[in-house]
């Protein structure tokens, strides 16, 4: 658990100058797509990233991280 929280530190610092939570909504045949970007997914050193997702009034997806898994190891964020 003190890996995980160490690690999940190490990568805030890592990249703190980008903003990764707001992405634009577009539509395409009548779905609706968000594209998260490769260095989002590349900055990530956990298995599994459990999120909220919200759709803002300007038609902005946030999504907030709330737990990480690696393994048998689990931590809230």
């Amino acid at each position: 658990m003190d890996n995980m929280k160490k690690e999940l530190e190490d990568s805030k610092f890592e990249h703190k100058e980008i903003d990764f939570g707001t992405r634009k909504i577009s539509k395409m045949n009548f779905s609706h797509i968000v594209t998260i970007p490769k260095k989002f997914i590349q900055s990530t050193r956990y298995e599994k990233i459990t999120s909220i997702r919200m759709i803002m009034q300007d038609g902005c997806l946030k999504l907030v991280p709330i737990r990480a898994k690696n393994g048998d190891e689990e931590i809230d964020l």
